[in-house]
């Protein structure tokens, strides 16, 4: 979508960004949460991603959002921002015990069930995306609450979510871009 102000300014839409940054890191932080790759430089490249790709460009989009007059998908971005810094930071700081990550967990799990109820008017492809990061924040929460050792139990159900949900964002991502390349549905998002 595409939006037009009064000097006759072109704005393009900034989702497919936000939804790569989104893809990017939650994809690498459940490459982590589900074992496949335990090398110590997952770690790394993780923060990295999350801080910059996750955190700050989302905290861009979002205001780009805003711009455009899109409350949706600005809140999704700032949400979305917002996770990646503060999960950064709480990893930087003293060790979160395993009941307040649980916590924190949860609370994102909350404001994921009302983001996905809002995707119900947008596209299948944003509602699976925001339906399946709530439930990998779900699976973060209990894995945390079960006390486990990273990445196990719960904990790796919620990695699995998460590689999934990456795969839908990269997807709509993908479909963003050359939807608007094209000028014309090249790739379906499944209007609702």
């Amino acid at each position: 979508m595409t939006e037009t102000t009064t000097t006759g300014a072109r704005f393009g839409d900034p989702a497919p960004l936000g939804l790569s940054g989104l893809a990017m890191s939650l994809g690498l932080l459940s490459v982590h949460n589900t074992g496949l790759i335990k090398e110590a430089g997952i770690t790394s490249l993780t923060a990295a991603t999350a801080v910059v790709f996750g955190g700050l460009v989302s905290v861009l989009m979002s205001m780009w959002e805003y711009r455009r007059g899109n409350t949706f998908s600005a809140t999704l971005f700032g949400v979305l921002g917002a996770f990646w810094l503060t999960t950064y930071w709480a990893h930087t700081g003293t060790a979160a015990d395993y009941k307040s990550m649980g916590v924190y967990f949860l609370g994102w799990t909350i404001i994921g069930v009302y983001l996905t109820l809002a995707a119900l008017k947008t596209s299948g492809t944003t509602l699976l995306t925001t339906a399946g990061l709530t439930v990998t924040w779900l699976f973060l929460a209990l894995g945390q609450f079960q006390n486990s050792t990273d990445p196990d139990g719960l904990t790796k159900v919620g990695g699995w979510l998460g590689l999934v949900t990456a795969l839908a964002a990269f997807y709509g991502s993908c479909a963003g871009v050359a939807n608007e390349t094209h000028g014309k549905q090249v790739l379906p998002t499944w209007p609702r």
